[in-house]
């Protein structure tokens, strides 16, 4: 499939809304494979022939209706963006459609956020998948590894009460390259590591004079013929005679030297796919999918201890005449500069993100819509400041800003949904001013 093709099902009982949908994907760049279905049954047959990329659904029709489409995509188990086009616009009815599980909730007078719309989730569903599959990868990763483990040699070593060797198995000369010989009669703490030499001491002491002690388990640093240091993963425990006397001391010594390297090296892997996830590569903001997540748990202390909380959608002014005419480099450095802009007008406690495409979100913990518009003025005028030379000319770029406070116990969709209202009415309203609400 190419980057602008979509396989679009429409659930819809008007042809000629349906040509207008198709004619305002085209116009937004998208080459649409679609089909029409009117009722439950349809919509079931289309499912199980075809993959499908979006789902453009009526809210009301003779013999469906939009929630049950969400119902019947839920019992199919396929994971599809939904989007509600309707007629009419009525928040409980929109609130209720998100709360069941579709993404959006467009009207047919303003098919002009049906686009971005639908790229936004285009693009949140690829993130998702590539999540999944990093999350397979570890767990294949970590299968892999446990089974390197549970088949890795151990060395056994048996001391007696002064730490002297009286016993150890060929896996030393494997291990550490020391044969047998070499190790029989001489100290078992000569080759330990210095700094961890003192503590395995003490421990050694404290374990000999306690016959009812338990087996003790120890990380410990030893130096093989080499040189190399290999970390060990100790058990030890006590050979008892028949008089219930200490006669000596054995100890397991598994090699964990590869997989303290790989936990690290993992663990390494885990952050930098973590930072991929959760970051947009142009901007260096959080992406989409965090700002979910991060304003889940903002709303949830919100209801929790009663305290305000903000946020801001920033949309880009005529940003689509700008890249046609100077081109997405050009945009791309614009967008890149609006990112720095925003994040030097927040708190430590503010974050920011990039929404999609020109779109941007700031979320302002424990902060009225008052204040938020203090945040919201500020990166206009810094933005103002800021002038762009594409092709040797000078040019300003604007904002257009909705900004609003969460209501107490307010779905998060509906919150986005209103703030993203408001973002839409300052452009309505002539660009480049921000439209607020208590």
């Amino acid at each position: 499939m190419n980057d602008k093709s979509l396989r679009a099902l429409i659930v819809e009982k008007s042809e000629d809304d349906t040509l207008l949908l198709v004619r305002t994907l085209k116009k937004g760049g998208y080459n649409p494979e679609y089909e029409r279905v009117k009722t439950s049954a349809a919509m079931k047959k289309a499912l199980d022939e075809k993959p499908w990329d979006i789902i453009l659904c009526d809210y009301k029709m003779p013999f469906f209706s939009g929630p049950s489409s969400i119902a019947l995509l839920k019992e199919a188990n396929i994971d599809i963006p939904i989007i509600i086009v309707s007629g009419v616009f009525d928040e409980t009815m929109a609130v209720k459609c998100m709360r069941l599980g579709a993404q959006d909730y467009i009207l047919k007078t303003n098919f002009s956020r049906l686009c971005p719309v639908i790229a936004k989730e285009l693009d949140d569903a690829e993130v998702e998948k590539k999540q999944i599959q990093m999350e397979e990868k570890f767990r294949v990763e970590e299968q892999r590894f446990r089974a390197f483990i549970e088949h890795s040699s151990d060395i056994i070593v048996v001391m007696n009460l002064q730490g002297t060797i009286t016993y150890i198995n060929p896996a030393i000369e494997k291990v550490l390259g020391f044969t047998i010989k070499e190790r029989i009669g001489n100290n078992a703490f000569e080759n330990i590591h210095p700094h961890d030499l003192n503590r395995i001491n003490n421990a050694f002491k404290a374990f000999i004079s306690d016959k009812n002690a338990p087996p003790r388990q120890n990380e410990i640093r030893v130096r093989g013929i080499d040189g190399i240091w290999h970390t060990f993963e100790s058990v030890s425990k006590h050979l008892v005679m028949d008089n219930n006397i200490i006669d000596e001391i054995i100890v397991n010594l598994r090699d964990i030297t590869d997989r303290k390297r790989s936990e690290e090296v993992l663990e390494e892997s885990k952050q930098r796919y973590l930072e991929l996830s959760i970051i947009d590569d142009l901007t260096r903001l959080y992406n989409s999918r965090h700002f979910y997540a991060q304003l889940e748990k903002e709303i949830e202390r919100s209801n929790r201890y009663e305290q305000p909380l903000t946020i801001l959608l920033l949309d880009l002014d005529d940003f689509k005449m700008f890249n046609d005419t100077y081109g997405h480099v050009e945009g791309d450095y614009v967008l890149s500069r609006l990112g720095e802009v925003i994040k030097r007008c927040l708190r430590e406690t503010d974050s920011a993100y990039r929404y999609g495409g020109e779109e941007f979100t700031v979320i302002l913990p424990m902060t009225t819509s008052e204040e938020g518009l203090v945040t919201a003025r500020r990166i206009q005028t810094e933005l103002g400041k800021e002038a762009f030379c594409p092709a040797g000319q000078r040019v300003h770029l604007t904002v257009s800003t909705g900004l609003s406070q969460y209501k107490l116990k307010e779905e998060m969709k509906a919150f986005v949904h209103r703030v993203d209202q408001l973002m839409y009415d300052a452009k309505k309203n002539g660009k480049d001013r921000i439209c607020s609400q208590p």
